[in-house]
C-alpha cells in the first residue's frame, strides 16, 4: 500500500476497515452452499429460502440512504464499532434460531449494520488514496475483499457437511468479536465528512418506497398474486421518485442525488447495478443447480466456485491497474465480452453437464464481472468531487441492493416458469434442469444488456461530456483568434521528474507558486505537483475539534512526529506525490476554450504542450489580464 501514496496511520485504518468488509462479504457467501440444507431443516421451499438473500438486500437498501447522515454525525471509530456490534448480535440470533422467521430476523440485523458499514468503508478508502491511484487501490481492495468469496462457499460447504449450517453463523460471531477487539485497540477517528440533515419526510419516503419495491421484486417468483406484486412495485417506484424529487428541492438534502447528473457516474451506476443482479442471482442459483441437478454435496458446490472467485479477484486487481494506465474503455469492453461468453456457456448447462464445464463457465463469468466492476465503478466516482463521494457510494450501494433483489427475483421467477413448462413425465432432476436453464437465459440477457451499455456509453475519449478531472486531454483546434500562445507564461516553474520532494518543496516556497509542472528529461509533461499535495501529506495528522466557544480548533501537532514526517517527505520521489495524469492544451487553443477548461476542471494552471513537449503554462491570472485588456479596448 505504501506505493499507492498512503501513510502508516492510513494503512492501519484501511486494514481494520477491510477486516470488517471481508467479514461482511464472507457472511454473505458462506450461506450459499447452506441454502439446500436450510430448506430441508426448516421445511421451506426455494422461493422462501431465497428471502435470506432478498431480505438482506431489502434491509440494506433501506438503511443505505441513511449512511451519509450517520457518517456526518459520528466518528469512524464509533460508527464502525457500533455496526460491528450489531452485526455480531445478528449473527448470534441466526446461529441459535429455532425457526425460519427468527433466522430471517438475524439476517435483517446483520444487514442493518452492513448497509452503513460498507458505505463508510468504501468512502473512506476512496478518499484515502489519491485520485490517480484509485484504480489500482480499488483493484487491491477488490482482491482483499474477494478473498471472502474465494473461500466462503468452500468453507461454508465443508462446515455444512461436517457440522451443520448453524456452524456458519457461529464462525461469524467469533470473527466479529475479534474484529471488534482489534478495532478498539487500533482504529483512530477520521472526522470530516460533510454533515447532512435528517429530513423525516425523506426518511419515510425512502423507507416506505423501497420496502414495497423490493418486496414486490423478491416476491414475484413465489406469489400467487402477480397483480399485487406489480402494484407494490409501482407504489414503491412512485414513492422513491418522490424521495428523489424532494432531495433536489431541499437546501440540505439527506442524500445528494445530484451525483446522478454526471453522465459518467450515471452510466456506471446502471452498469454496476446490472452486474450486481447477475452476481447475487447466481449466488442463489449455483448451489441449487450443483446440488439438486448435478447431485454433488455442499462441499463440492463450494469448491466448484473457488477457481472463479480466485481468478476473478486477481482480474479485479489487474483491471484496476489497466484503468489507471490506459483508461476505462478497453478493459470494460473486454470484461463485458468475457462476461457474455461465460453467461452463454451457462445457458447450455443441463442435467447431463459435467462439473468441469460448470467450473469453466463460472470462471469466465467471475472474471468478466471483476474486469467490469472495478474500472467502471472507479471511472464513475472519479467524475465527482471528493465531497460527493460518500453520497455517491450510498447511491451506488442502494442501486446494488435493488439490482441484487431484481436479479434474484428475475432469475428465480424464470426458474419457477421453467418448472411449470417441464414435461409432466420427466424426472425431478430433469424438471429442475429445465427450470434452471431458463434462469441461466435470464443471466445471459442481463450480460448482453451490460455489453451494449459498455460499448455505447463507457469511453475515455474527449467526446465525453464530463471527462474525469485530471484525465489526459489535449484540446488543439486550429485557425482561431485570441489563442493560448498569446497569453501563456513561456517560462513556467517546472520540477524534474527525477527530483525528490525536498527539492520540490524548496522550489515551491522560493517561487511563491501554488504548483509546478513535473517534466521528464526530454521535456514531456509527466505530472503536476501542487502545494495542496504537500499539505495533504500532513493534513491527516491534524484533527478538527469544536471548542467550547464554538470556534473550530486544530489539534496541536507533536513536534517530533512532524520532523519525522518532514524527513520522510524529503526522500520521496516527486512522481509518487504528483498528479500523474494532467490536463493540457495546445498553443493554438482558443481563448474561450481555455477559459472553459480552467473553469470546468477547477484548475489554476494548464501546461501548454506542442509535439508532446512543454512550451509554456497558462495561469488564471494570465487570462484575467487578457480579459482586462480586452475590456479596456472595448471601452475606447
Amino acid at each position: 500500500m505504501g506505493s499507492l501514496g498512503i501513510t502508516k496511520e492510513q494503512k492501519r485504518m484501511v486494514i481494520v476497515l477491510l477486516a470488517g468488509a471481508v467479514l461482511v462479504v464472507l457472511n454473505q457467501t458462506l450461506l450459499s452452499p447452506a441454502l439446500p440444507s436450510i430448506m430441508q431443516h426448516m421445511s421451506v421451499d426455494e422461493t422462501t429460502v431465497q428471502w435470506l438473500t432478498s431480505a438482506y438486500a431489502l434491509t440494506e437498501a433501506v438503511v443505505i440512504p441513511l449512511a451519509a447522515w450517520f457518517m456526518g454525525r459520528f466518528s469512524t471509530r464509533r460508527l464502525f464499532l457500533g455496526c460491528m456490534t450489531l452485526f455480531a448480535a445478528g449473527s448470534l440470533v441466526a446461529a441459535i434460531a429455532p425457526a425460519f422467521a427468527v433466522l430471517l430476523i438475524g439476517r435483517v440485523m446483520q444487514a442493518m449494520s452492513t448497509g452503513v458499514m460498507m458505505v463508510m468503508v468504501m468512502s473512506l478508502i476512496l478518499l484515502t488514496f489519491p485520485r490517480e491511484s484509485r484504480g489500482a487501490a480499488m483493484g487491491l481492495v477488490g482482491l482483499v475483499i474477494a478473498f471472502a468469496p474465494a473461500i466462503g462457499p468452500t468453507a461454508g460447504g465443508l462446515l455444512v457437511d461436517v457440522v451443520g449450517w448453524r456452524a456458519l453463523f457461529g464462525v461469524v460471531v467469533a470473527a466479529s468479536v475479534l474484529v471488534i477487539v482489534f478495532a478498539q485497540r487500533t482504529l483512530i477517528n477520521h472526522e470530516g465528512f460533510p454533515r447532512t440533515s435528517m429530513d423525516l419526510l425523506s426518511v419515510i419516503l425512502s423507507t416506505v418506497g423501497l420496502v414495497p419495491l423490493l418486496y414486490g421484486l423478491s416476491s414475484f417468483a413465489s406469489s400467487d398474486n402477480v397483480v399485487l406484486c406489480a402494484g407494490m412495485m409501482i407504489v414503491g417506484l412512485v414513492l422513491v421518485g418522490l424521495f428523489a424529487w424532494r432531495q433536489f428541492k431541499l437546501d440540505e438534502p439527506m442524500l445528494r442525488l445530484e451525483v446522478l447528473k454526471s453522465r459518467r457516474y450515471r452510466t456506471a451506476f446502471i452498469v454496476v447495478g446490472i452486474l450486481q443482479a447477475v452476481l447475487i442471482g447466481l449466488s442463489v442459483l449455483m448451489p441449487l443447480y450443483v446440488q439438486n441437478v448435478l447431485g454433488f454435496s455442499a462441499t463440492i458446490s463450494g469448491l466448484a466456485t473457488l477457481p472463479g472467485a480466485v481468478l476473478g479477484a486477481a482480474m479485479g486487481l489487474f483491471a484496476g491497474r489497466v484503468f489507471d494506465k490506459s483508461g476505462v474503455r478497453g478493459i470494460a469492453i473486454a470484461g463485458a465480452i468475457v462476461l457474455t461468453a461465460g453467461s452463454a456457456g451457462m445457458f447450455f448447462l443441463g442435467a447431463g453437464s459435467s462439473i468441469i464445464f460448470f467450473i469453466v463457465t463460472y470462471v469466465a463469468v467471475s472474471m468478466g464481472l471483476q474486469m467490469l466492476t472495478t474500472p467502471v465503478n472507479t471511472w464513475g466516482v472519479n467524475s465527482l468531487d471528493n465531497e460527493l463521494v460518500q453520497h455517491a457510494t450510498a447511491v451506488s450501494n442502494t442501486m446494488n441492493q435493488v439490482g441484487g433483489s431484481l436479479g434474484t427475483a428475475l432469475i428465480m421467477s424464470f426458474s419457477a416458469v421453467g418448472l411449470s413448462m417441464a414435461m409432466p413425465g420427466a424426472s425431478q432432476v430433469e424438471q429442475l434442469a429445465t427450470s434452471y436453464h431458463l434462469s441461466y437465459a435470464a443471466v445471459l440477457v442481463l450480460a448482453l444488456i451490460a455489453l451494449v451499455l459498455v460499448v455505447l456509453c463507457v469511453r475515455n475519449r474527449k467526446s465525453d461530456k464530463d471527462p474525469v478531472r485530471g484525465s489526459s486531454t489535449t484540446v488543439d483546434p486550429a485557425g482561431v483568434k485570441h489563442t493560448v500562445a498569446e497569453v501563456m507564461d513561456t517560462h513556467p516553474l517546472t520540477i524534474p521528474a527525477s527530483a525528490h520532494m525536498g527539492e520540490a518543496a524548496r522550489a515551491l516556497a522560493a517561487s511563491g507558486a501554488s504548483g509546478a509542472i513535473v517534466v521528464g528529461s526530454d521535456g514531456t509533461v509527466e505530472g503536476f505537483l501542487s502545494n495542496g499535495d504537500v499539505l495533504r501529506y500532513f493534513g491527516d495528522e491534524m484533527q478538527a475539534v469544536t471548542g467550547s466557544t464554538g470556534f473550530l480548533v486544530l489539534r496541536q501537532l507533536d513536534d517530533e512526529n512532524v520532523y519525522e514526517r518532514v524527513k520522510h517527505l524529503s526522500d520521496i520521489n516527486v512522481g509518487q506525490m504528483a498528479t500523474r495524469q494532467v490536463v493540457s492544451v495546445g498553443p493554438n487553443v482558443s481563448f474561450e476554450e481555455a477559459c472553459h477548461v480552467l473553469a470546468d476542471k477547477r484548475l489554476k494552471e494548464l501546461p501548454v504542450v506542442e509535439d508532446g513537449k512543454l512550451i509554456g503554462a497558462l495561469h488564471r491570472s494570465d487570462l484575467m489580464r487578457a480579459i482586462a485588456s480586452m475590456l479596456e479596448d472595448a471601452e475606447k
